[in-house]
């Protein structure tokens, strides 16, 4: 027995370290579908949310989210990185024992000292942000989730490392079957309103932490290695930082809606955050897969870089594919989820924070060379610029536009991060990108969203529309999505071996395609035998500028031998191949 679990095991370390793609597609569905499944949940429940929450009840609860994530900066201290690259050092079960164990301490023992600590002042932080000391009690609810959401992620994030897809998956659904019937029971009969939203958060983080506990518990030493510690914290400490950073480009525009605007009208900023979710729900799943794909391929950094670049191709692609459908159908989209017409404006700046959790995914790619070489101490700093220039130009744009006025400047924060931090991972390791296929991308969305926007104006499209109206003209305006692949494929975005599997998928075009070669060789090979050869030759030739083989072959296939023959494909041609 012992030995046929020694072999799947090592078979199953082949399987990784051959098809990379499909490991980093299957851990992105493990690890991020159990998150999507709880985000998609939350979202169908907006129309439920909407209908018994106020604009203003959603301004408190936004609020009161916006600072527990500022505490939750101090609380992890950057442990969330430091714990997967230092887990990956050495795969002995010594360190991760010690890695484990350091983890363990700051989570539990920091985390509580530190929250326990700010139950006590948080009536006079209440007043300090919302003007009343009677909401301290929405934030030390917070805080409960606060401190066992940080223990519960070490546990979660074990299961990602150790590649163990079900029991994640077990722990993940049982959240979402333990958290959303006690909120909605709370907030629809308990009528307790933001209330009982933070209270279901907490009592389902609580109850899958305690489960959880025996998962690990044994592989705690209790007794820390702080020379070991001191390195963590060293990798670590620039990820606070960062993060500092990275809050006041993404949460601090909520402060300036409580000064300079309505609470209501930060609800409703809060609501198109929550629409804008599918964008980043594709972005987090990607990421939890991402950093063990790609740390188990630096062995050969060649080939890691390639495998980068490529993957980097198809995720920002889907999340530009993403932003443009939903806004294609963002009227349908806010329909169907928002219930009053209160909240039917706020279309336009989900579209605009969709986009900017593209840009962000954009930074998360880009990086990737800084990280492996483990050369952070300049994030923070181009993090702090795009912060700080997101705050100042939040002083004029949110008083001026609301809303949509935030939604664009943290798009112009997050791009000018991924701008930077491009340059900066570049210098340390430097990866060719495939720019072209990127700038192909974003025409085809652009041309598909102006095209839905110019349709839009000509048929007087909006939310706003009675509902059955709104559908038709949404039906007049589907077709203008199907700009995007006509876009990617006139402009050659897709390589010769991709246009040739893609075409074999498609059944006119496929049958074209395979008769076509029959035809030729038929009409050769019946006058001689020299004909039937260079039938085989075209044949040959066929194959190799990346014709898609038959069934038999295809299915002996190996997947080495495949990237060889995509990489050849990529090489650059007259045709319009990748530079």
């Amino acid at each position: 027995m012992g030995g046929l679990l020694e072999r799947l095991r090592r078979r199953r370390e082949e399987g990784v370290e051959r098809h990379g793609y499909k490991l980093l597609v299957k851990d992105s569905v493990i690890y991020g579908g159990g998150r999507a499944l709880i985000k998609l949940l939350h979202a169908l429940l907006l129309p439920l949310y909407s209908f018994y929450l106020t604009p203003s009840d959603y301004g408190l609860l936004g609020i009161v989210l916006t600072t527990s994530t500022l505490i939750d900066v101090f609380v992890t201290l950057g442990f969330d990185v430091a714990f997967t690259r230092f887990y990956f050092d050495e795969k002995s079960e010594e360190n991760h024992r010690r890695v484990i164990t350091n983890v363990f301490y700051v989570k539990f023992l920091w985390g509580g000292l530190l929250l326990g600590s700010l139950v006590m002042a948080m009536p006079e932080i209440s007043e300090l942000i919302t003007g009343d000391r009677g909401n301290a009690i929405y934030f030390d609810i917070a805080l409960i989730n606060i401190f066992f959401t940080n223990w519960s992620d070490l546990p979660y994030t074990l299961f990602r490392l150790d590649h163990r897809p079900v029991i994640f998956s077990v722990f993940t659904i049982g959240r979402v079957l333990v958290q959303v019937p006690v909120t909605v029971g709370l907030v629809v009969w308990a009528d307790l309103g933001p209330m009982g939203v933070l209270i279901g958060n907490a009592v389902a983080a609580f109850l899958l932490n305690t489960l959880a506990l025996p998962t690990y518990w044994k592989r705690l030493d209790w007794r820390p290695e702080w020379r070991h510690m001191r390195a963590m914290v060293e990798f670590a400490a620039p990820a606070i930082f960062t993060t500092l950073s990275f809050y006041l480009l993404k949460l601090s525009d909520r402060f300036f809606f409580i000064r300079y605007r309505t609470q209501a009208e930060l609800g409703l900023y809060t609501v198109a955050v929550s629409l804008s979710q599918p964008v980043y729900l594709v972005m987090m799943a990607f990421r939890m897969a991402w950093p063990q794909w790609h740390y188990a391929k630096l062995k050969d950094p060649v080939e890691h870089k390639r495998l980068i670049a490529r993957s980097a191709t198809y995720f920002l692609l889907f999340c530009l594919f993403m932003c443009t459908v939903m806004g294609v159908f963002m009227p349908l989209l806010v329909r169907l989820l928002l219930t009053k017409p209160d909240y039917w404006g706020v279309g336009p700046t989900t579209l605009v924070l969709a986009f900017s959790t593209a840009a962000y995914s954009a930074y998360f790619i880009f990086w990737v060379g800084s990280n492996v070489a483990k050369k952070n101490q300049l994030i923070p700093v181009i993090a702090a610029i795009s912060g700080g220039i997101n705050v100042g130009l939040n002083f004029w744009v949110i008083p001026e536009y609301g809303m949509l006025g935030a939604a664009f400047t943290t798009l112009l924060g997050y791009s000018l991060l991924a701008f930077m931090v491009y340059f900066i991972s570049h210098h340390y390791y430097p990866i060719r990108y495939e720019w072209a296929r990127l700038i192909k991308a974003v025409a085809a969305t652009a041309a598909a969203l102006l095209a839905a926007l110019g349709v839009n104006l000509l048929i007087d499209g909006g939310a706003q529309q009675p509902f059955t109206e709104m559908l038709w003209k949404q039906g007049v305006v589907a077709p203008t999505l199907l700009l995007f692949p006509l876009v990617l494929w006139l402009t050659r975005f897709f390589t010769p071996g991709e246009r040739a599997r893609l075409t074999a998928r498609l059944p006119l075009i496929g049958r074209r395609r395979r008769h076509a070669p029959a035809i030729a060789a038929a009409g050769a090979g019946g006058a001689t035998p020299a004909g039937a050869g260079a039938a085989a030759e075209a044949g040959t030739a066929v194959a190799e500028e990346g014709g898609r083989p038959s069934a038999g072959e295809e299915a002996g296939e190996r997947e080495d031998e495949e990237w060889e023959e995509e990489r050849e494909a990529d090489m650059p041609s007259a045709g319009g191949g990748i530079v």
